[in-house]
């Protein structure tokens, strides 16, 4: 495990952007993070989490799909000495919108320009020397979130059996992942859409939005895998979900009420934190959605890269810059919606590059893959 920036352990965390390059089993990683973190507790923003009953429910949804997510979390809990019952219970998340009084923000929803992003593109690129064509698929992702959110790890774990290898990124919730890729090239992200809150009755034990990634990204070889189990799987909350590999992509947009999937159509696809499809669209009440739909209209322009060389360096490039662009603006650099994180990626070669912090002023670094 190797370290990267700062880490404080008063209630004013500096933010904590550590690199962890874990093997072995899912105890194993449990403990270490379990260990490394500051005493896991709810962000003031956070708001109260469900009954005991129907978290204990949500847990065996989790352990139905992926178990072994259950050795990590027990695991955890007993690093840090925790109830497990009542860690979890904390961790089940079902509302997802930010009480931005508790964290000293007082912007209307409306007034928040920046918001998770993700493009991927396929792109035909020709060798100088041989001439040759060869398809690549280029990934650019921004989070964006409060500030004040402080575990901005980097991840890249081996599981000992029955899993894909990773590397992606984790926020305030233990054990999850935001965004990631795989050994075999799959890419996931999550971008949450602030919907009308759903009646109790149409919220049924589901998978928690901060382990849906990970399931992805270790139980799926391909997006088309992803895709289905993604319109399986109970949802607790209101996201758009980005799975990409080499060759197609998809935006599945769920919510507790019902899921949807948007196909790719031409040579890009992209998400922000708005849903598209007819059957979602009445889900989201009043949400604005006007910044969103720049981003999105944005990452979607056609762009000509059909002349550039075979060159991987030079696409992780392109794709940086566009994840850099204040006049969508992609990147936010204040206030509620700062992007925290920004990765780049091509799912040919396996290759990813993380900034972090805003990529308008902070440098990409490429992690080690597989």
């Amino acid at each position: 495990m190797s370290r990267q920036g700062r880490l404080s352990l008063t209630s004013c965390e500096a933010p904590d952007y550590r690199w962890f390059d874990l093997r072995g089993d899912y105890a194993h990683i449990g403990y270490v993070l379990g260990l490394a973190d500051p005493p896991f507790q709810m962000q003031p923003w956070w708001w109260p989490p469900p009954a005991l009953g129907f978290t204990d429910a949500c847990l065996e949804v989790v352990k139905d799909v992926h178990p072994h997510l259950v050795d990590e979390l027990r695991a955890y809990a007993d690093a840090q000495r925790l109830s497990f019952r009542e860690f979890w219970q904390r961790c089940c998340r079902v509302n997802l919108k930010a009480r931005l009084s508790a964290v000293g923000l007082s912007a209307p929803a409306t007034a928040i320009a920046e918001g998770c992003s993700t493009f991927v593109r396929y792109v035909n690129v020709r060798a100088a020397q041989s001439g040759l064509t060869t398809r690549r698929a280029v990934v650019g992702r921004n989070y964006d979130y409060l500030p004040q959110q402080a575990r901005r790890q980097r991840i890249r774990f081996v599981p000992d059996c029955c899993a894909h290898a990773t590397v992606g990124a984790r926020g305030s919730v233990p054990a999850g992942r935001y965004d990631g890729l795989n050994q075999h090239g799959l890419f996931a992200s999550l971008h949450v859409v602030m919907t009308a809150t759903p009646h109790e009755a149409d919220i049924s034990p589901g998978v928690p939005f901060h382990l849906v990634v990970r399931l992805v990204l270790e139980l799926c070889r391909t997006a088309r895998q992803a895709c289905d189990l993604l319109t399986r799987i109970p949802h607790l909350s209101s996201l758009n979900y980005l799975v990409a590999d080499p060759q197609e992509a998809f935006v599945v947009e769920a919510d507790p009420r019902r899921v949807r999937v948007i196909e790719q159509e031409g040579d890009v696809l992209a998400v922000t934190n708005h849903y598209r499809h007819p059957d979602m669209l009445k889900l989201q009440g009043g949400r604005a959605s006007a910044h969103s739909v720049c981003r999105l209209t944005f990452l979607m322009q056609s762009a000509d890269w059909a002349g550039a060389e075979d060159d991987v360096d030079g696409l992780l490039d392109a794709a940086a810059r566009i994840m850099a662009d204040r006049s969508a603006p992609m990147c936010g650099v204040q206030g509620a919606m700062t992007t925290l994180w920004s990765c780049v990626a091509e799912l040919t070669t396996r290759r990813v590059r993380y900034a972090a912090g805003p990529p308008c002023s902070t440098p990409y670094q490429e992690l080690a893959t597989f």
